[in-house]
Parts: structure tokens; sequence; C-alpha cells
């Protein structure tokens, strides 16, 4: 059965992407003086700053996912379902774009990254609006445009805290649970709205393994985060395809596919 095709108000989705990026311009205007943190453990300490980034980063967590909802609330076709499934991609979107632009000087190549973010931010909020209706004839585009974006948001993350060089304990539970949300979302949109919750939690405990696995081996960030991205969609898939009673044949083709692509460049790159 074909639906309208339904798409955001544009005045609402220019002020929502518009407030969260002047969040990010404001933010190299203020001066907040960073506070260091230590937690005592036996033998050792736990040590944590709070800086701008980290302020800005919380507030626009809560902007973008508060931001999604009164969006989506004007859907036709919502009802009173719940939106929590459309916050997680807009809000990392929207951290990822931030991160890009905290580092980066002020000047001509950080307005064409704030053009280009503000762009991608408001290509993903409509995504996450076409994919409300699941009679829409364009779900399907945008789901994949959305399980794409997830991914490569997950590849900016890891080669992150792999250049920032945060030490074993710190960095397996960050990508783990980056694994988790990523590979969550990304077969809620390709089972038809089905939460894979026990298969994402294998997921999570084999990319956390492999991760420990990995971590003290002489590779650059780009080598690091291609075997674990590889590896992550390579489950997601395989996962989906069980789920959705696939063939044999049709299950191992594009994980193995994805994951001879994927270590193949990070071997090119190590």
């Amino acid at each position: 059965m074909a639906q309208a095709k339904h798409l955001p108000k544009l005045d609402r989705i220019s002020i929502l992407a518009a407030t969260i990026l002047l969040v990010y311009i404001l933010a190299r205007f203020i001066d907040f003086p960073t506070q260091e943190y230590f937690i005592p453990f036996p033998g050792a300490y736990l040590s944590f700053s709070i800086n701008i980034n980290t302020v800005v980063a919380i507030f626009v967590i809560g902007l973008t996912s508060s931001g999604v909802d009164w969006l989506l609330r004007e859907h036709p076709t919502l009802g009173g379902k719940n939106t929590i499934q459309h916050w997680l991609l807009p809000t990392l979107t929207a951290w990822a774009i931030g991160v890009a632009l905290i580092q980066q000087p002020l000047g001509a190549l950080w307005w064409i990254g704030f053009a280009l973010g503000s762009s991608i931010l408001i290509l993903v909020v409509i995504a996450e609006y076409i994919t409300v209706d699941p009679y829409d004839t364009r779900r399907l585009t945008a789901a994949m445009a959305l399980t794409a974006v997830a991914f490569a948001l997950y590849f900016i993350l890891v080669i992150i805290v792999r250049a920032r060089g945060m030490r074993l304990f710190l960095i397996v539970p960050t990508i783990t649970v980056a694994t988790g949300l990523v590979c969550l979302r990304a077969m809620h949109l390709r089972l038809g709205g089905y939460w894979a919750f026990i298969p994402t939690a294998v997921i999570m405990l084999i990319t956390g393994q492999v991760t420990a696995a990995i971590f003290y081996l002489p590779i650059t960030p780009s080598a690091f985060a291609l075997s674990l991205v590889g590896l992550a969609y390579a489950l997601t898939s395989l996962a989906a395809g069980i789920l959705d009673e696939k063939t044999w044949q049709q299950l191992i083709f594009e994980p193995v596919l994805m994951l001879v692509t994927t270590w193949g460049i990070a071997l090119l790159l190590l």
C-alpha cells in the first residue's frame, strides 16, 4: 500500500540544524577552564577532564535528541509511537561534526566543513523522517543511507579514540558501546523495526575482544578503525541475514566481501 511522501517542514529542520551548529560557533568564543578529576582505584588512578568540548558535546546530545523528537512529532503517520530510535544517528552526526569543527582552526577550511556538516545533518534528519512511514517508497533508500552514515560515524569515532592514545581499559568499553549502538540501529533498519538485542550483545562481545587483541599492534589509527568497522559490519550483516532467514549463499556473500575489502585496505594502510 503506497502512501503520500512526507517530508519535514523546511523552517523546522532549518531551525534545528542552525541551532545545533550555532552552539559550535559560540563554543569558539567561550573561555571555559579545564577541570581535572581523579577517581582512585586499588593500585591506580582514573583521571579525566571536563572542558568546553565536553560541555558542548553533552549540550548537543540533548539539543539534537529533543529537536529530532520535536520534528518527528509532526509526521502524519507517527501517532503516539516512540521516537527514541530516530535520535541516535542525528545525535552521532552532530557530535562528529562538532569534533571536526572544534579541532579545526577558524578559517576557510572551517567554514567549508561547517557548510558540509550542516548539509549532512539535514540529510540525516530528513532520512530519519522518511523511515517513520513503513509504506513510504523511499524508506529503503533512506534506511541504506542511514546505515552508511552510522558506520561512517563509527569509523570516525574509532580513529579519534585511537589517535588520542586512550588506554586499553578506556578504549575497549568506548568502542564496544559505540559498536552496540551502531549495530543495533543498523539491524533495526534492515529488519523493519525489530530490535535484535541478543545478536547485538554477541557482536559487542566479539568486537570488544578483537579491540583488545589488536590494541598493542603498531598500526595506524585508520587501519585500526577499518579493521573494526569491517568486522562490525560483517557481523551485523550476518546476524541480520540469519534473523531474516536468508540462504547460506546470501548469508556469507556480503560479510565476506566486506571483510576482504576493509581488511585488505587496512593492510595497505599499516
